[in-house]
C-alpha cells in the first residue's frame, strides 16, 4: 500500500508505528532510541538504522511540525522518518481524495429500484466497477472485480456469473472504454461485442470520455461534492484497489526527477480508469430499468441493512489453473495467505 500525505499520521507516536521499514526474518539489536542494526544473511554486512529519534532535540511534535511546515510530506518522510514508498510518486487524486470521508464505515447495501452501472476497462488487468447512482447524484461504489492471468472473454464470463449473485435481477448499464468499439480480444471481436453477447448480454453500453483531463476531472468533482456533508462518492469499505488506488497506488510515477504526464499502469491504473469512464457519462445516462423501460421510484437506499454477499472479487486464473478455486477469490483469502500474499 502507498502512502500519500491524506492519510499520514502526525503524531509521534503514529509515525513510530508506520516509519519501521526492518526486514523480515531478521535479529535487529536496538542499541538506543532511533539506532537499530542488523547483519544482512546474505552478505554478512552490518547495517545501521539510524533515525531522527536518536537526536533528543528532534524527538518534539514541536520541532517535526517546525520541520515538515518547510518541507513536502514525501521529502520529510523520506529524510526524518525513513519512509522510502512515500517517494513513489504523486497520487493522482492526492488533493481530492481523503478515506475517512469518501470510504464507508461500514458495508453497503444496493438498492435493486436503481440500475447498477458497471465501469469497464480491459487490458493487462481487466477491471469492473459497479456503482450506483442515488437521489442528488451521489455515486455509491458498491463492488470490484478484477482480472489476473485472465482472458478478456473468461473475465467477461466471471463478471456476468457474480454480477448475478451480487445483484440479482438487475437492471445494468455498461460504461467502457470508448477504443472498446475498436479494439479486440483473442478472437477477433470488439470488446463492446464481447459484453452484447452471452453470457452478458448486456442491454445498454455507454462509451465513456476519452480525454485524461475529462475523466479525472469528472471524478475530482464527485469528490470534491458533497451533499449536506455527505460525500458524492462514497465506496464501500472492501473496494481494496480502488481505495488503495486512490490513497497513493494510483499515481504519477518520477522519470529522472520529473513527474511523468500519464499515471503509471498497474494493478490499480485499470480499476480508476473503469471507475473514471463510468464518471464522465453516469450523471447524463438515462438510467430507467432498461430491461421492461419503467421508470424506477427514485428514494433515498438503506445501507449495511442488506445481508452482504461474502465475496469481493479478485480473478486469479493461475489459482484455477492450480485447482484452488474456480478463478475468483476474495480479497480476504489473499489477506490470509490463503493463495500466498501479494
Amino acid at each position: 500500500m502507498k502512502i500519500t500525505s491524506l492519510d499520514l499520521p502526525t503524531d509521534v507516536a503514529a509515525l513510530a508505528e508506520r516509519q519501521a521499514e526492518l526486514p523480515e526474518g531478521v535479529e535487529t539489536i536496538n542499541l538506543c532510541e532511533g539506532l537499530l542494526y542488523w547483519r544482512n544473511p546474505l552478505n554478512l554486512f552490518t547495517v545501521a538504522r539510524l533515525h531522527r529519534s536518536a537526536d533528543p532535540a528532534k524527538r518534539s511534535q514541536e520541532w517535526i511540525n517546525k520541520t515538515k511546515a518547510n518541507l513536502a510530506t514525501s521529502d520529510y518522510m523520506r529524510e526524518y522518518e525513513l519512509f522510502w514508498e512515500s517517494l513513489a510518486g504523486k497520487p493522482v487524486y492526492s488533493d481530492d481524495f481523503g478515506s475517512h470521508f469518501h470510504v464507508a464505515k461500514q458495508s453497503l447495501g444496493w438498492n435493486p429500484r436503481l440500475t447498477v452501472c458497471r465501469g469497464w476497462d480491459f487490458g493487462l488487468y481487466p477491471a469492473c466497477v459497479f456503482a450506483q447512482l442515488m437521489p442528488f447524484s451521489r455515486l455509491i461504489v458498491l463492488r470490484e472485480a478484477i482480472g489476473i492471468d485472465i482472458t478478456t472473454e473468461r473475465f467477461i464470463d466471471e463478471v456476468a456469473r457474480i454480477s448475478a449473485e451480487w445483484f440479482p435481477d438487475a437492471s445494468f448499464c455498461e460504461f467502457v472504454d470508448p477504443t472498446g468499439r475498436n479494439r479486440v480480444g483473442t478472437d477477433g471481436r470488439t470488446y463492446t461485442s464481447l459484453l452484447r453477447g452471452k453470457p452478458l448480454r448486456a442491454k445498454k453500453v455507454i462509451l465513456g470520455a476519452n480525454a485524461p483531463a475529462a475523466r479525472k476531472s469528472a471524478v475530482v468533482g464527485f469528490l470534491k461534492d458533497n451533499v449536506k456533508g455527505l460525500p458524492s462518492l462514497l465506496i464501500d469499505p472492501d473496494c481494496e484497489y480502488i481505495i488503495k488506488g486512490f490513497e497513493g497506488g494510483y499515481l504519477y510515477e518520477y522519470l529522472k526527477g520529473t513527474l511523468k504526464p500519464d499515471p503509471s499502469k498497474n494493478i490499480y491504473s485499470h480499476i480508476h480508469d473503469a471507475l473514471q469512464y463510468l464518471c464522465t457519462k453516469v450523471k447524463s445516462t438515462d438510467l430507467s430499468r432498461i430491461d421492461d423501460g419503467a421508470r424506477t421510484q427514485v428514494s433515498e437506499p438503506r445501507f449495511g441493512n442488506r445481508a452482504k454477499p461474502a465475496i469481493n472479487v479478485a480473478v486469479i486464473e493461475a489459482a484455477r489453473k492450480q485447482g484452488l478455486t474456480d478463478g475468483v477469490i476474495t480479497n480476504r483469502q489473499l489477506n490470509q495467505g490463503a493463495y500466498g500474499r501479494r
